[in-house]
């Protein structure tokens, strides 16, 4: 690959010289210029992205930071490429960074590793949130917190959503309910879950019977708290599901012979992808991670460019009726 000292000696010139002829921040003499310009479109040289983005003060780079990023969550997938494609289409590169504290945060930022970042699993009081609001820096949260004030966020309805999932259980004849979720916390989705279940004990006459545990449940969380659960309520006719638990919960049922719907109803809140393979394909909530992830990246894309940006979007929770939901046996 050629580098500018290969074309300053082919030309006869200096580096600097090559420098100035394609930048045109100098003026040099025409016949130097067309002379430099012919030898770079021979040596085929491009000018290194690294050095222009350095005198530029810019990386054009955008950070997404999470707590952490399981494996085996699959909506993490649609989430990181929808940002990576978004931010690629306009040019820019996405680096991920994991379990950040504030002043790892914003040094990210003076650093110039990144032009401005996305905040995924966002809590109540945010620590992160608090210190690059007060740096001013370019941020956008894909989630909430408690202070919104002057801050651009996306996220998902999912109190609604959990209301939605259980109205449409009691709707359909079940009273006995088994609710899988983890442990109410200061996370913000975990939050709104738990305030979607109170909501729903407290609209409609139904027996719950509640398993919170952990902050994030896995499919294998799924299956040995369903074990637990039908020890606690043989009599269950459906089960509400959080997170990608709904996967280990269908393998518990069907090692019990238990057949979903028939003999018990399964509802979950997921994106559409892991809705539709699930096996039966699952009611859900769904939630449009995707176009999210994608709404997220162009407003902070925006405030890059110097917009001055203060949204709040919130998608809203629609159910998806799929297999796994039926009436219950005897109603």
């Amino acid at each position: 690959m050629a580098t500018i000292k290969d074309v300053a000696a082919r030309a006869g010139v200096s580096q600097s010289t090559v420098h100035y002829a394609l930048n045109g921040k100098r003026s040099i003499s025409d016949s130097v210029r067309q002379r430099v310009i012919a030898v770079v479109a021979e040596l085929d040289y491009s000018a290194s992205a690294l050095g222009q983005r350095l005198r530029q003060s810019r990386s054009y780079s955008i950070g997404m930071i999470a707590p952490q990023l399981p494996t085996w969550d699959a909506s993490s997938m649609e989430m990181l490429m929808s940002t990576s494609a978004t931010a690629g289409a306009a040019h820019h590169s996405m680096a991920i960074f994991v379990g950040q504290s504030a002043d790892q945060t914003v040094q990210l930022l003076r650093n110039q590793t990144v032009d401005g970042l996305i905040l995924i699993e966002t809590t109540h009081n945010d620590p992160r949130i608090e210190a690059l609001r007060e740096g001013k820096y370019p941020f956008v949260l894909l989630g909430r917190t408690e202070n919104l004030t002057g801050l651009t966020s996306v996220d998902f309805d999912f109190e609604q959503a959990v209301f939605v999932a259980l109205e449409n259980l009691v709707k359909l004849g079940h009273r006995r309910i088994g609710l899988i979720a983890p442990e109410p916390s200061t996370l913000e989705n975990r939050y709104y879950v738990q305030r979607g279940i109170e909501r729903a004990q407290a609209t409609y006459d139904f027996v719950a019977t509640s398993v919170f545990e952990g902050q994030r449940l896995n499919v294998e969380d799924g299956y040995r708290i369903t074990e637990k659960l039908l020890t606690l309520e043989p009599n269950v006719t459906a089960i509400f599901a959080a997170g990608h638990s709904h996967v280990g919960v269908l393998r518990s049922l069907y090692s019990h012979n238990i057949r979903v719907p028939d003999d018990c109803s399964v509802i979950g809140i997921t994106t559409a992808q892991v809705a539709e393979w699930s096996i039966p394909k699952l009611t859900s909530v769904d939630i449009p991670l995707f176009d999210m992830s994608q709404i997220a990246t162009k407003l902070l894309l925006k405030k890059l460019a110097g917009e001055e940006i203060c949204e709040q979007i919130l998608a809203p929770a629609k159910l998806v009726t799929r297999e796994s939901t039926a009436a219950p046996k005897n109603t």
